[in-house]
């Protein structure tokens, strides 16, 4: 048996794995960001292990049951477990396999985690300035959930050349060519919606669980940030509020608009002047998320074909992606480190 860790900033999930199949599952509210917060990663671990040993006692099992753990995710990160440095786009599956990195953990665990690394990209030259760190973008875990996408799709799709959009704390957009992330640009949306709608004037107006989404005004909101700018436009929902125009699903929807626009706006612009020959665009989120960014992309005019891969509780492809990177036929090699 096999448990694979997807740990994020805030929660992590981990998967009991018999033989391809998912036989038990554990969510627990600890990830990178309390590492940060504490200055190390004993809270991270501790966390983890307690998910580990519930659901090995759940099951009747112990530690010698399990032949390997692996994790993704912020656990490669500095707040992580072990910082793991990215890997270089182009990045296919076997790729990935082979740039797994083997760390010990001699604390809680006191046995092998198998790291997967996230990926990055970087301008041709090494040399990083503030001329050209506009050009890095790098993810940690949203990688595994792309190949997961990709397994999903049917073989034409999967060999066009497509644009998958990750939405969340941090908006992933990966470029990918004949089954590799050949390029990706990273945006501050989900962290940024949180933000606003929990520490400003206009944090009352916002419903952070709204299911009833107002395309009228996520169009207003887009037009509007488009042509007066990110911050006028905000301050039309302060103003909706003072004057008591529009209820809470309305100015919600404005807020998305304005956030998702802005996204929106970035992947045009890379469409237009780098990713050239993009047929279709593919989006995994949840369903209110997906039906915005579909509904703003229409609005743009693109003449592409966009999928949607809703994200749930019962559907998430980060397994099936960790799946198709650990069986990949690639032999060139076995985990690196110590």
């Amino acid at each position: 048996m096999t448990v694979y860790f997807d740990s994020g900033t805030s929660n992590s999930r981990l998967y009991l794995i018999d033989e391809d199949k998912v036989i038990d599952y554990e969510l627990k509210n600890v990830g990178s960001k309390d590492s940060s917060i504490t200055g190390n990663n004993w809270v991270l671990l501790e966390g983890l292990k307690q998910m580990y040993d519930a659901v090995l006692a759940r099951n009747g099992l112990t530690d010698a049951n399990i032949s390997n753990l692996y994790a993704s995710g912020m656990v490669t990160s500095p707040f992580g477990i072990k910082e793991v440095p990215h890997l270089k786009v182009p990045v296919d599956r076997a790729k990935l396999k082979v740039g797994i990195y083997k760390h010990y953990e001699d604390i809680f665990f006191k046995r092998n985690i198998n790291l997967i690394p996230g990926v990055k990209s970087v301008p041709p030259t090494d040399f990083l300035d503030k001329h050209n760190i506009f050009e890095v973008n790098s993810m940690r875990g949203e990688e595994v959930e792309i190949f997961g996408i990709l397994s999903c799709l049917n073989k034409n799709i999967r060999n066009s050349n497509m644009a998958i959009v990750l939405p969340g704390s941090h908006t992933q957009i990966a470029r990918i060519q004949n089954e590799e992330i050949t390029d990706l640009v990273s945006m501050m949306s989900g962290e940024l919606f949180y933000a606003i709608s929990t520490s400003t004037i206009i944090s009352s107006s916002i419903d952070k669980n709204f299911v009833n989404i107002d395309f009228e005004m996520v169009k207003r909101a887009f037009e509007i940030m488009r042509e007066y700018g990110f911050n006028k436009a905000v301050y039309v929902i302060n103003t909706m509020r003072i004057f008591d125009v529009a209820d809470k699903d309305a100015k919600t929807s404005f807020l998305e608009g304005i956030i998702f626009g802005g996204d929106v706006i970035c992947i045009e612009k890379y469409l237009k002047t780098k990713w050239f020959n993009i047929d279709n665009i593919v989006i995994y989120s949840n369903k209110i998320f997906a039906d915005i960014y579909k509904f703003l992309l229409e609005i743009i005019g693109l003449d592409l074909n966009v999928m949607v891969f809703e994200k749930t509780k019962e559907r998430d492809l980060a397994v099936k992606g960790f799946l198709e990177i650990i069986q990949s036929d690639d032999k060139r090699g076995e985990p690196y480190g110590g």
